[in-house]
């Protein structure tokens, strides 16, 4: 009796499922070559996947609040930028404005609350700056312009002044225009919402409050007072007269005041930058470490990955040289 062992044809078959195993091991090891990551979580993470998607929700919990601390970062420093160029505005026309007037020089004095117009839409233009699609003094209304042209607050102030007996009565209608609730200011002027514009929220439960406004009286100062010179400058019943004087007087002293407030706008703000900034390079550090700890447990050691890689080609080329042998077999050839 002959015993005879594996056939061609079983052998062949086997091979065939070797060639196929070792070349989807190749695969997957060559992909965590060029990858650094294993195929296998599961063995990765000991069978406790629960702890790896606990890390990747805290990743991107964390990329989430860097997207909200960029925002935050950017429309804060625009906004900075913003109050910045209306120092610019006050700072030196204030002092003098009310040194021409108080020494009664009545043509420079003139002349420089001529300039208060200019002034005002250079006013206008930062308060109503956008990042991105979002207003930046508008308060919740991101979507709307902060304040209306500059043409509108010295139009209504211009009928004020027209329509006035004399400088007190002018101020006293001007006052009521700039801070009564409901009154010309709030109608005709301020075109954003009445609520803030929304904070930065961290995870951590972190707030910061970093909106500003364009009602907020510090602004609505810096308006009321160039508005004050632009219109004192040409009233038509007060040239030349001490009622005139007068006002030019208030708009001088209303913007050196003015430029005070709006320096401590940009103090609040800086403050609240800082905080942003520091929520920003806990945001880094925190994502570092959680990256970190993802990676030393997904990461494959690259020497034992290009080792398992090396080895598998070997294999693979065996089974090669193998199945090309068995493949040359014949009747023939086995006879002789």
């Amino acid at each position: 009796m002959i015993t005879v062992g594996h056939s061609d044809l079983a052998s062949a078959t086997k091979l065939s499922e070797q060639n196929s195993r070792a070349k989807t091991a190749l695969e997957i090891a060559s992909v965590e070559v060029s990858s650094g990551i294993r195929s296998d979580l599961v063995t990765a993470t000991a069978g406790d996947l629960g702890k790896l998607f606990a890390i990747d929700r805290t990743i991107s919990q964390l990329g989430s609040d860097a997207d909200a601390i960029q925002l935050a970062g950017g429309k804060s420093a625009l906004a900075q930028t913003a109050l910045g160029n209306i120092h610019e505005n006050l700072v030196e026309f204030g002092p003098r404005l009310l040194s021409a007037v108080e020494r009664g020089d009545a043509q420079s004095s003139e002349l420089i609350a001529s300039d208060a117009e200019y002034a005002l839409g250079a006013v206008v233009t930062a308060l109503n700056v956008r990042y991105g699609r979002h207003s930046i003094f508008a308060g919740a209304a991101l979507n709307q312009q902060a304040v209306t042209p500059a043409t509108i607050v010295i139009s209504d102030i211009s009928a004020i002044v027209a329509g006035a007996t004399d400088s007190a009565a002018a101020l006293v209608a001007i006052d009521d225009y700039f801070y009564t609730p409901g009154g010309g200011f709030e109608t005709n002027v301020f075109a954003g919402a009445t609520q803030d514009g929304p904070p930065f929220r961290g995870a951590d439960g972190e707030t910061i409050e970093y909106a500003q406004k364009a009602d907020s009286i510090g602004v609505r100062n810096a308006i009321r007072a160039l508005t004050i010179a632009a219109v004192a400058s040409n009233a038509p019943n007060f040239l030349g007269t001490s009622d005139q004087v007068d006002l030019l007087r208030e708009a001088g002293n209303a913007a050196i005041a003015a430029t005070g407030e709006i320096t401590t706008l940009r103090e609040t703000l800086g403050f609240a930058e800082g905080r942003i900034e520091n929520a920003g390079a806990r945001n880094r550090s925190m994502s570092a470490v959680f990256e970190l700890e993802r990676a030393s447990i997904i990461s494959t050691d690259p020497y034992e990955a290009i080792t398992r890689f090396e080895a598998l080609q070997v294999q693979l080329q065996a089974i090669y040289t193998i199945t090309a042998r068995l493949s040359n077999l014949s009747l023939t050839n086995y006879l002789r």
